[in-house]
């Protein structure tokens, strides 16, 4: 059966022009990549320009008793891209709220100790922030009406007593070890708070995943990303799933496929998924190890496209449930059926 052991996280992702390759347990206190030796071809080019195609992304999923959505930051170097995409569950309408944030120093933090990356604009106040000592992660979103849309605000933060919460990092080719990839990964247990003008809030408890990407990017760069959250006979269950154009020549032993099931975490192997009959059909998602069988079924899906001189980015995000069936490190079938969760998928030319 399939396996991937947990290391310790090193002190730094890269050291003497070379990655620490693997799957940890925790992060390192800087998640940064630069420094790799010769990252693009092999040729030796000045550090600022390898520098400035690295890209950052910091995503923030979550779900609670009504609504189920995400949260995300991309740093384009030379601006800031910030969305809010959430879903009724009961009747599968979508809210979207986006902001192009101007240029500053860093608009994803480093630090993995303590960081705030947050929009400030008056109409699109958004935040995520985390302080590792007391073991807290939240998110807060304050948004004036938009294409329709109307205001809504909400906050969520991770529970005291959490039964739930792991921290797990992985540093992966990309897709030759010249180049690299990583990901810090988060999972946790949240008190929420969502409002819309003109309806009940909801105020529950419920699940949340946080992610934060740097990656090499290339002149063209894809990537896939599965998310579900919920709870089975008592269990709290998350998944987190990834397909990318720059995945390591060997994904099962290089990826940040996850299963997290009341604390218990199980190392996923690579993943591959199609949809024969577009994107709004049914999407068919399955491994090589017979521990992943899954299908989504979109209930709402949204498109955003940028472009920006020589930078275009498409998004789209789909709200759906999965089913099928997914195994855990000991060999434990978990049945899945209407479960709740999100797929986007993302294209990036510069």
């Amino acid at each position: 059966m399939y396996s991937r052991d947990f290391g310790e996280a090193p002190r730094k992702l890269v050291e003497g022009g070379r990655a620490h390759f693997g799957t940890y347990i925790g992060v390192s206190p800087r998640f940064d990549i630069k420094g790799m030796r010769a990252p693009y071809a092999g040729v030796p080019l000045p550090p600022v320009i390898s520098d400035i195609r690295i890209k950052s992304r910091l995503n923030y999923y979550f779900s609670i008793e009504k609504y189920i959505g995400l949260v995300e930051f991309f740093d384009f170097k030379v601006i800031g891209l910030v969305e809010v995409c959430f879903w009724d569950k009961t009747n599968g309408k979508k809210y979207v709220y986006h902001s192009i944030m101007p240029t500053r120093r860093r608009f994803i933090p480093k630090n993995t100790d303590k960081g705030i990356c947050a929009s400030y604009r008056k109409s699109r106040y958004i935040k995520i922030s985390w302080e590792k000592e007391h073991t807290n992660k939240s998110m807060r979103f304050h948004v004036k009406h938009n294409s329709g849309w109307p205001d809504s605000e909400g906050w969520f933060h991770s529970m005291r007593e959490d039964s739930m919460h792991d921290d797990m990092s992985f540093v992966c080719p990309s897709p030759t070890t010249s180049r690299c990839w990583a990901l810090w990964l988060s999972t946790m247990k949240i008190n929420g708070h969502l409002a819309i003008k003109g309806a009940e809030p909801d105020n529950s408890s419920g699940l949340a995943l946080m992610t934060m990407n740097r990656f090499y990017s290339k002149t063209r760069s894809l990537s896939l990303r599965m998310c579900g959250m919920g709870n089975i006979d008592g269990k709290d269950i998350i998944f987190y799933l990834t397909t990318t154009s720059s995945e390591a020549a060997d994904p099962d032993k290089y990826n940040s496929n996850i299963l997290e099931i009341d604390g218990n975490r199980t190392a996923l192997p690579s993943v591959v998924a199609t949809h024969p009959f577009g994107l709004n059909k049914n999407w068919i998602i399955q491994d090589t190890e017979s521990m992943i069988d899954l299908t989504f079924t979109p209930s709402s899906l949204y498109k955003r496209s940028l472009n920006l001189i020589a930078l275009r980015t498409v998004n789209w995000h789909i709200y759906g449930t999965f089913e099928g069936v997914l195994l855990d490190k000991d060999g434990n079938k978990i049945q899945l059926k209407n479960f709740e969760g999100m797929l986007t998928r993302s294209s990036l030319r510069i």
